[in-house]
């Protein structure tokens, strides 16, 4: 009985010192601004982000940024972790991370500044084009259509480590679709483009 207590305890400590040490080689890995990458959220390499990966990983961020003197920018409006975990399976897969950290981009005011005049003069190059949209070529877009160029747009900038600004207040496919016929012609979504101008 004693040896199994013991073998309980240095259990508990060997688990204690593993979560101390993941905790330190993060904080040295961690940015110390932007949005962290789904990759060093998800420490065990299984395609997904626990709640504890999730939360550990932040606490290890804060820990930096203390350490080295830094602001705690909109530290105490840190979305929690059920806001991002959409469809409440308790694990982030690395889209529901996108979308939450672009929808907490857009809800920080701070992240302004400069980037609203370098946005205003690039605006119309950045609007993609309808083609780019119509993956079938049939001259109308689908639902389906809009949400995969759409969450295949957020990956790829999320690759290029930039996020999309007005992602959060992107309109529905049924606000685009003015007609309501269940598909976004071009003139829809020219007249959609227009109005984000």
């Amino acid at each position: 009985m004693k040896n199994l207590v013991k073998t309980i305890a240095l259990g508990f400590v060997a688990v204690g010192s593993l979560g101390v040490i993941t905790t330190a080689l993060l904080a040295q890995e961690l940015p110390n601004k932007g949005p962290i990458s789904f990759g060093m959220y998800d420490t065990n390499n299984d395609g997904v982000v626990s709640k504890k990966e999730f939360y550990d990983v932040r606490d290890a961020r804060m820990q930096q940024k203390a350490t080295a003197g830094m602001p705690m920018k909109n530290a105490g409006n840190a979305p929690d972790f059920e806001s991002f975990d959409t469809n409440k399976d308790g694990q982030l897969s690395e889209l529901e991370l996108l979308r939450g950290q672009n929808a907490n981009m857009q809800n920080n005011k701070g992240n302004k500044g400069n980037q609203n005049n370098n946005n205003m003069k690039n605006k119309a190059t950045q609007m993609p084009a309808f083609e780019s949209f119509d993956a079938n070529k049939d001259g109308v877009l689908s639902k389906q259509e809009l949400e995969k160029f759409r969450d295949k747009r957020m990956e790829q900038k999320a690759a290029d480590g930039k996020m999309l600004k007005n992602s959060a207040n992107r309109m529905d496919f049924e606000d685009i679709d003015v007609n309501g016929d269940g598909q976004i012609s071009k003139e829809e979504f020219l007249n959609h483009q227009m109005r984000r101008k």
